[in-house]
């Protein structure tokens, strides 16, 4: 089984999956919080900055002098951390700046620096902390970074208002603001180290719990699953003696106590289903005897049957040709012995001699057919031309065709030499043609075709003719021996026609219409 398809890795990818989604959210917490408090932390510096400079100046300023004031906005404004110090007029105009660059510029007073206060149509006089403060970005250092930067508003108190050097009226709330940013990198640089601990301690998490879980579902579920399928696999392969250790009571050990009750319950099931084969087979064995007995009784019964069948059959046909010369034999002995001889006496006695011999004859062709019956040569197959063949039986019919009128119609395609017996051959198809004939008494027409099928390697040669036909329910009897439609006829030659072409691996086949004709077709291989 494929690593990835174990129950026991989607198990540990579900608790890593889970992990990851639960220290996920708690590193986001954790790292939200961490930003904020370290943002406040710095913004309460920022904000004791700007207030410890304002108490710084308030003096000098008193008594206007602003170079001494200057000097300690400079002092303090080069400390590490400190990105700038700057004094706004309460029109927008910088009257001081660490850098110098700015100073006596104006300010827009929609700008990040004053929009807190001047968000509105009427400047707002008191913001709490919070308002006071905003984080942006800013490049002028160079690289882009985060700086937080605080709000200080310098009050007009009575002591501003009175003063002779450059007092203000009492109308005017707010002389101006101190405004000092702090430069976040190093909260930023603390917040990327947190993040990479708390990655850190995740992926440690993560692949610690993830050993952890493994090595449990290994000794807990792998490896008992393990026992049980490698037991499926031995009782499977007829090992029903295998048993599988119970080592705990969970579920995991009343799977292997029902495993074990189920190898004990086929074993037991084997054992009765042995028993009763061989029960079985000794019941078959015993019937098997008495039906090979009783089949060698059927046979023998048979084969009487048949033989007492082919002998009344041979009988009857024999006995009417001899019936007829043993009558005319009587007839020639009766008047021998009467000594009555009239003139004309010669000539019967050469008509009955005549027709005696023609018995014989019929007799000696049944017997001949019964033999080429019961007892077939083996073809002795050589190479030879089947319409040849065709040609040479035709001419020796040719006579009795043309006076019973039958029309021969040949239709000869090119077929190649095929392996077979000349002599079987020409018994087939002389047999054939006779019996079309005998089938064509008021005469007709006789259509012999010969055909090539080269995508079976075989040859066809058919005998058509347009006599009386064949009833259907004939048709399944008609190469049995002695079977015939005709009046005259022994029955036999079609059952050796049939004889001979399957011993030459061919086949012979009928269709027939009554009132219409018979068509029979000889297929032959080529090899």
């Amino acid at each position: 089984m494929k690593w990835h398809n174990s129950i026991s890795v989607k198990i540990i990818l579900c608790v890593a999956g889970m992990i990851l989604v639960v220290n996920g959210a708690l590193a986001y917490v954790y790292l939200r919080i961490q930003k904020e408090d370290l943002d406040l932390t710095v913004l309460r510096g920022a904000s004791q900055l700007s207030e410890t400079i304002k108490k710084s100046i308030r003096n000098d300023m008193f008594e206007n002098r602003k170079e001494t004031a200057y000097k300690i906005m400079n002092t303090v404004g080069q400390q590490e951390g400190i990105e700038k110090v700057r004094i706004y007029s309460s029109e927008g105009k910088i009257l001081f700046s660490t850098d110098k660059n700015e100073v006596g510029r104006m300010v827009d007073q929609r700008g990040e620096s004053c929009f807190g206060c001047h968000s509105e149509a009427r400047p707002l006089e008191r913001l709490e902390t919070s308002e006071r403060s905003r984080i942006f970005y800013s490049s002028d250092n160079g690289a882009r970074h985060r700086v937080l930067g605080i709000i200080n508003p310098m009050y007009n108190d009575s002591a501003c208002s009175s003063a002779t050097c450059h007092a203000h009226p009492e109308s005017v709330k707010v002389l101006g603001v101190i405004d000092v940013t702090m430069d976040l990198a190093d909260v930023d640089t603390m917040m990327a180290k947190g993040r990479r601990q708390v990655l850190l301690v995740s992926i440690v998490s993560i692949v610690a719990v993830c050993v952890i879980v493994a090595l449990i579902l290994i000794h807990f579920f792998t490896r008992p699953v393990n026992e049980l399928v490698l037991g499926t696999k031995r009782i499977s392969g007829g090992d029903l003696d295998h048993f599988i250790p119970v080592a705990t009571n969970d579920e995991m050990g009343h799977l292997a106590s029902s495993f074990n009750q189920m190898t004990q319950d086929l074993q037991r099931a084997h054992a009765e289903i042995q028993e009763g084969v061989r029960n079985l087979e000794e019941k078959v064995e015993e019937r098997t005897r008495e039906l090979k007995a009783t089949q060698s009784q059927l046979l023998h019964s048979e084969k009487l049957a048949a033989v007492g069948a082919l002998a009344a059959t041979v009988a009857h046909e024999i006995n009417n040709p001899l019936t007829g010369v043993y009558t005319y034999i009587r007839l020639m002995e009766r008047k021998i012995d009467q000594g009555q001889h009239e003139p004309g006496d010669v000539e019967k006695y050469k008509g009955y001699l005549d027709t005696m011999r023609r018995e014989v004859e019929r007799t000696t062709a049944i017997v001949q057919n019964l033999l080429d019956f019961t007892r077939p040569k083996d073809p002795v197959r050589k190479p030879m031309d089947l319409v040849k063949v065709m040609e040479e039986s035709l001419a020796l019919v040719s006579n009795k065709l043309s006076l019973s009128n039958i029309e021969v119609v040949k239709l000869f395609n090119p077929l190649p030499v095929i392996q077979a017996d000349p002599a079987h051959m020409k018994q087939v198809f002389l047999n054939l043609l006779i019996n079309a004939s005998e089938s064509m008494e008021e005469g007709g027409t006789l259509t012999i075709r010969s055909d090539h099928h080269p995508e079976t390697n075989t040859v066809t040669m058919s005998v058509r003719d347009s006599g009386t036909g064949i009833d259907p329910k004939d048709l399944a009897r008609i190469f049995d021996p002695f079977f015939s439609t005709k009046k005259k006829g022994t029955g036999l030659g079609l059952s050796v026609v049939n004889g001979i072409v399957t011993r030459h691996n061919g086949k012979v086949e009928i269709d027939s219409t009554p009132g219409k004709g018979t068509d029979f077709r000889v297929t032959l291989p080529v090899g």
